[in-house]
């Protein structure tokens, strides 16, 4: 009986150390094998699970690169100070009627810096279990607060609540940075979440320099801030706000553009204020050929991007009709084919017997110059030039100049790329749609910048500069240079020419046009910018389309200034409005000089 009982005693001690035995294997396989082991649906080992369960966190920077203008101003990833929410410790462990007067001040002066009740920061903090960066009422990112709000939120003490730098990508507002682009999320592999709390969503570029940079752009890892906190989601006591970062000095990258925000946003203001609802303002300085500014309407905003709406297009890279800025292609091709000379004697009567054309002044000039033609726009004297000229000849003068053609900037074999070429979305623009049958009416049409022929805001701007330059196409860019976070140069990326198979037009003929363009703002359709500060030159333009069946004009004025020593080429392109509206391009032509004189001479 005794041996019976002392079997079995023998036989559930066995069994118990057997299982602990197990329990024991299987702990040390887990800590020491399955920890490094990726959870399924995740990207996360098992060890990183644990600490990640015990911990809320708050993403403060994504880590992708930043884009900066000319001036070192942040135009993308801005960093920001804001006030960070933590969970709050066990209420349970503190006297809560002593807690709750000892903060009622300092919550009171938070919510008056918040911009909120007192009561809506109260309700919002107790029921807090994850963190928060307090929201901004514009966009989708947390409140901005100035230096001085951040360091008055950080001398309140109160429990849970801290302020913190996070990496802004965009301000929240509609702009005309087109170029700029958007983000949106990237697809993942196989439907797997790119964090178990949500919070590490990747994002790529979809348009703009984002997509075109996204390469450089693409971050190394997220900075976090976190605490740690119990089951119930308590902050533990006496458990600070850390901040975990990849601690990389090299990432993320700056990329320093040729943009000028305060310029840039100078213009913007003027386009709204003029009530222009379509087209767009180009700003190249004309030593270098580089981009200042670049606004297209109507404004988007890249944070609530409309795949329907189509705002997010940048009209700046878009062709249109461009009507008689077109002339000054047509006088280059006469000139540099020795047809004419500017003092050459024309005659308009108001009706062009061809073609069924007219000057859009309704009456005719009477005798008058090439050169006075030029300035008052007379489509007799140009199409008299068309038909001395063939097809070929138009074509060819406006490949020269940066017409019908890609422009913009661009590099062969640069930083990783087989081709770097930051603008996306550049349109050709067309001359002729096709050269057979050479067709006089179809030159005629051309020559005064109608039929076929679509040129981009920023091909005009960068014809003005072609002029200032003899002849020589630049190419115009928008990025300079690449450095790393640390300050340390990773390429620097200089300007170049843009030349053509066609070759290029003289410096004689360069000077021309130039001095021509001045007549427009001293007797032709350009007078109302005489008043300017600084004297301009420039070539208006008003060309017919339609929009839908519906007759609309384009309106144009493109030039340079000063006169003397220019500086800036613009060119202001006003689309799609009614065919007897006021030429709102001439007069935003000259407010935009206006602010550039001013903010030259400030």
């Amino acid at each position: 009986m005794r041996n019976n009982k002392h079997r079995r005693v023998f036989s559930g001690l066995l069994i118990l150390s057997a299982a602990v035995a197990v329990l024991i294997l299987r702990l040390a396989w887990v800590q020491l094998i399955m920890k490094e082991q990726t959870v399924s649906g995740t990207k996360y080992t098992l060890a990183k699970m644990a600490e990640i369960q015990s911990e809320r966190e708050t993403v403060l920077d994504s880590g992708r690169g930043r884009l900066y203008d000319r001036k070192n101003e942040p135009l993308a990833g801005e960093t920001i100070w804001t006030a960070a929410f933590f969970p709050q410790e066990e209420m349970a462990k503190k006297p809560v009627t002593k807690v709750v007067y000892e903060e009622a001040k300092p919550m009171q002066r938070l919510a008056e810096i918040l911009g909120v009740s007192y009561e809506q920061l109260l309700n919002k903090r107790s029921s807090l279990k994850e963190p928060l960066l307090w929201p901004s009422s514009v966009g989708k990112g947390p409140l901005a607060l100035s230096q001085t709000q951040a360091e008055e939120v950080s001398a309140l003490g109160i429990d849970g609540v801290g302020v913190l730098p996070f990496a802004r990508r965009y301000d929240g507002n509609s702009s005309g940075r087109q170029w700029l682009g958007y983000l949106s999320e990237a697809t993942t592999n196989a439907g797997a979440k790119a964090s178990p709390t949500g919070l590490r969503i990747p994002m790529t570029g979809t348009d703009g320099l984002e997509k075109t940079l996204e390469p450089l752009l693409q971050g190394v890892g997220h900075t976090e801030a976190y605490v740690q906190v119990d089951a119930r989601g308590n902050r533990l006591p006496d458990s600070p706000i850390q901040v975990k970062a990849p601690g990389n000095p090299y990432f993320p990258l700056s990329l320093y553009t040729t943009i000028d925000k305060k310029l840039q946003e100078g213009i913007e203001e003027l386009a709204l204020k003029s009530g222009m609802k379509e087209g767009a303002v180009v700003v190249l300085d004309t030593g270098t050929g580089d981009i200042e500014a670049m606004v297209s309407l109507p404004f988007y905003n890249p944070e609530k991007i409309s795949p329907q709406g189509g705002e997010w297009n940048n009209r700046a890279l878009q062709a249109a009709v461009p009507g008689s800025i077109f002339k000054i292609v047509t006088a280059a091709a006469a000139l540099e084919a020795g047809v004419t000379s500017a003092d050459e004697p024309f005659y308009c009567s108001g009706q062009y017997e061809k073609y069924g054309l007219s000057c859009l002044t309704g009456k005719g000039h009477g005798p008058l110059t090439l050169a006075q033609g030029f300035a008052v726009s007379c489509n007799t004297v140009f199409a008299a030039l068309a038909e001395r000229l063939s097809g070929v000849q138009l074509q060819s003068t406006a490949l020269a100049l940066g017409l019908g053609r890609d422009i913009s900037w661009q590099a062969e074999k640069t930083l990783g790329f087989p081709l770097l070429k930051p603008l996306s979305g550049e349109q050709k623009g067309t001359i002729f749609t096709t050269l057979l049958p050479d067709d006089k009416g179809a030159r005629v049409q051309t020559a005064i910048g109608q039929r076929d022929v679509q040129v981009t805001p920023l091909q005009a701007a960068n014809l003005i500069v072609t002029l200032l330059h003899g002849g020589e196409v630049r190419a115009p860019r928008i990025l300079q240079r690449v450095t790393f976070a640390n300050g340390q140069k990773l390429e620097e990326l200089p300007g170049h020419l843009s030349p053509s198979s066609s070759g290029r037009i003289s410096e004689s003929t360069a000077r021309q046009l130039l001095s021509m363009m001045r007549k427009v703002v001293t007797e032709g359709t350009g007078a109302r910018l005489q008043s300017t500060h600084w004297p301009v030159a420039g070539k208006s333009g008003t060309a017919q389309t339609l929009v839908k069946g519906v007759a609309r004009n384009n309106q144009w004025f493109i030039g340079y200034g000063p006169v003397d020593h220019p500086r800036y080429a613009v060119s202001v392109a006003v689309e799609n409005v009614a065919p007897d509206s006021p030429h709102l391009a001439i007069k935003l032509f000259g407010q935009i000089f206006d602010l550039l004189s001013s903010s030259t001479e400030a």
